[in-house]
């Protein structure tokens, strides 16, 4: 008997939308998860040369990703060939005798593989309570959040943002803790600025009861930080990777959760998510992590999979830029503290992943010579990453998984993924034009020394019918090939989201607090 087979991911927003589709027809499926099954994503690869997920089969033959599926689906819709879609699902796939007939379609008998788990915290990441509870750094860090006061305050013309005076954070702790005296939560409040949850805004002063100091909590000391809700001070996994996957596992499961069937995230129904302060205290531990050690390939596949995942992050905490100033400012601004070193988008696309080059309209490196993070810089730079990295915009390439054992492997995909789509590579070989993203103007010193040599770049990541056009427009020396570039669509996935404003990362400014 035939059947629909979709290899998928657990928490794989545009896997739900799939089935979502499916399920809305009645049309039943068989499951093959890459979470559960991560072996089979070599099956996945040869019948798909493609690496996103999902993968669609009507038995034996490959309909494509959730856009491609539901385009099946919505022309059946269409077309109307019988009653339901159902009844064509019935007729043309599941009445198939042994199908499929592909044994790389088969689904694995064998128990689901159980992901690397998390090395165990110490005991230094508990905090007694002063009710003799122990709780976690992260829950401590939560009630903190919830219970103490915050606002914008002034001191000598100068304004401290989400900030409380050391009186209002002793009557906050005398309440949350149901202390007896003040002496009591002025101890306890000195005990939480020791375990890095609070401090004097300018690392001046011990917790006092006082109207006169001010302080905040770490969780909103460096905004600009995304992963700075806690100080890391526990045990750092030392496979960066798993501890990668860990967060986008837990950032999957939010994203799951908030994505509607039409594919849409509700990124402040995100933020509010019940993983979503797991996930921020977690993501700390790349505070920890020994980037500049990794060896190429991993520093490669690292880096490509830390930018896709920030920029989530990113657009959940500060929100979405927009416009021109807007953009530039957030991708200069905005970062994760990773082993130590404060690394922007723009650092870690252009200083790191791009070996230390300029970026697009700047004049002047990421990091100059006396930059500790210069030793970051990729030795060799490969252009593919542009097909790889996921800047949130519409225009960009589709978020995947990348590992350093096949990092070459899966470059080569992506590449041609994203060549095959003619929004990215347009072939008008009548008129010899060739119409290309605006990433390889922007970027195009990482493909070629000038335009003209892009179609020879370009006809490298081809295949079939459109490699064969534009070699023939290349061999044809009596015409020149006129390459243009496609406007950029900055728009995103967004059903809801916070607009993101410079203000939003300032700690303090000059000026009286209204």
């Amino acid at each position: 008997m035939g059947r629909v087979t979709i290899f998928s991911l657990n928490e794989c927003p545009h896997c739900k939308r799939t089935k979502a589709a499916l399920t809305a027809r009645g049309i039943p499926y068989t499951e093959i998860s890459l979470s559960d099954y991560p072996q089979k994503r070599s099956d996945m690869l040869a019948l798909a040369d493609r690496l996103t997920v999902p993968q669609v089969f009507f038995n034996d033959e490959h309909i494509g990703g959730a856009d491609d599926t539901l385009a099946v689906l919505e022309q059946w819709d269409k077309e109307a060939k019988y009653a339901t879609a159902l009844e064509r699902y019935e007729k043309e796939i599941a009445s198939v005798e042994n199908a499929p007939s592909d044994v790389r379609l088969e689904v694995p008998t064998t128990p689901p593989v159980q992901a690397k788990p998390e090395p165990p915290r110490s005991e230094d990441d508990l905090i007694l309570l002063p009710n003799g509870e122990e709780k976690s750094i992260l829950e401590v860090t939560q009630l903190l959040v919830k219970g103490m006061p915050r606002s914008n305050l002034s001191y000598r013309l100068k304004v401290y943002m989400n900030v409380f005076t050391g009186e209002e954070g002793v009557d906050a702790l005398m309440k949350m803790f149901q202390l007896q005296s003040r002496e009591e939560a002025i101890i306890f409040g000195q005990l939480f600025q020791k375990r890095k949850l609070l401090n004097h805004v300018a690392d001046d002063h011990k917790f006092q009861d006082t109207s006169s100091f001010y302080y905040r909590l770490q969780a909103f000391q460096e905004p600009k930080v995304l992963n700075t809700y806690r100080i890391w001070t526990d045990r750092v996994d030392p496979d960066s990777m798993a501890l990668l996957a860990r967060l986008k596992k837990l950032m999957g499961k939010i994203e799951s959760d908030c994505t509607d069937d039409e594919g849409y995230l509700d990124y402040v129904a995100a933020k509010e998510h019940p993983k979503y302060d797991i996930f921020e205290e977690a993501a700390c531990e790349l505070q920890g992590v020994n980037f500049k050690d990794m060896a190429e390939d991993e520093k490669l596949a690292f880096g490509i999979n830390l930018y896709n995942l920030v920029i989530k992050h990113a657009f959940m905490k500060v929100g979405i830029p927009s416009g021109v100033f807007g953009r530039a400012s957030f991708f200069t601004s905005v970062g994760y503290n990773i082993g130590g070193d404060f690394l922007s988008f723009s650092d870690l696309e252009n200083g790191v992943l791009r070996g230390n080059k300029k970026a697009p309209g700047k004049l002047s490196q990421p990091f100059s010579s006396s930059d500790r993070r210069s030793n970051l810089a990729l030795s060799n730079v490969d252009a593919r990453i542009h097909f790889a990295l996921n800047c949130g915009a519409k225009s960009c390439p589709p978020v995947k998984k990348f590992t350093s054992q096949a990092i070459n492997e899966e470059l080569r995909i992506v590449a041609q993924a994203f060549c095959e789509q003619d929004d990215n590579v347009g072939i008008d070989e009548a008129n010899s034009v060739l119409s290309l993203s605006k990433i390889l103007s922007w970027y195009r010193s990482d493909f070629a020394t000038s335009t003209s040599e892009l179609p020879g770049i370009i006809v490298t990541f081809l295949r079939g019918e459109k490699r064969k056009k534009l070699q023939r427009m290349i061999d044809d020396s009596g015409k020149a090939i006129k390459v243009t570039f496609n406007d950029y669509d900055w728009g995103t996935n967004a059903s809801k989201s916070e607009g993101f404003s410079k203000e939003k990362l300032v700690l303090e400014k000059f000026g009286l607090a209204l």
